[in-house]
This record gives structure tokens, C-alpha cells and sequence, in this order.
């Protein structure tokens, strides 16, 4: 664990990957009409936190990695810091939508 958190390349890519399988989850769950909306609930109170976390964490990981790749890395963090408030206005907006 500890070379891992030494490697930023690493850290920074774990956290893009993280981000995108929680917005996945959160988004599949949201298109499913099966899932009750208690569920939903549940499922946003805890991955929304974690993913804004592992975001952050990958954004400032992003600023130690050497190389051609610290600028791609830093504007998918970026992208994916903006995608997060969207898409929690968007759950908030259509969430009394239909019934």
C-alpha cells in the first residue's frame, strides 16, 4: 500500500477508474425503474461522498505526476469534478418527474 500511494500515475489513474464505475453505478441505478427510491437514496448518501473524495484525491495526485501525462490527467479530473454537481442537479431535477 505504501509504494502504491507513492506512484502518482497510479493513484491518479485507481481514481479515474473509481469515479467511473461509481458514476456507472449511480447512473445505472437511476435508469432502472425496478430500484425503489429508498434504495436510490441509500446508494447516493454513500457513493456521492466517496466519489467526490476519490476525485479530489485524484486531482491532487494528478500535480505530482512527471511527464507528457500530468496535463491529460489533470483535465479528466478536472472534467470529472464538474460531472459530479451536474449530475447530482440532474438526479435532483428529474427526481419527481413521474411517479
Amino acid at each position: 500500500m505504501e509504494k502504491f500511494f507513492k506512484n502518482a500515475l497510479k493513484v491518479s489513474m485507481a481514481s479515474l477508474v473509481t469515479f467511473i464505475t461509481l458514476y456507472i453505478v449511480i447512473i445505472g441505478l437511476f435508469l432502472l425503474s425496478v430500484v425503489t427510491a429508498n434504495i436510490f437514496g441509500a446508494v447516493i448518501k454513500i457513493a456521492v461522498p466517496i466519489l467526490i473524495l476519490v476525485t479530489i484525491l485524484g486531482f491532487i495526485y494528478s500535480f505530482f505526476i512527471k511527464g507528457k501525462q500530468k496535463i491529460p490527467f489533470l483535465i479528466l479530473h478536472c472534467i470529472s469534478l464538474c460531472a459530479i454537481p451536474f449530475s447530482i442537479y440532474l438526479t435532483v431535477s428529474f427526481q419527481d418527474f413521474a411517479p
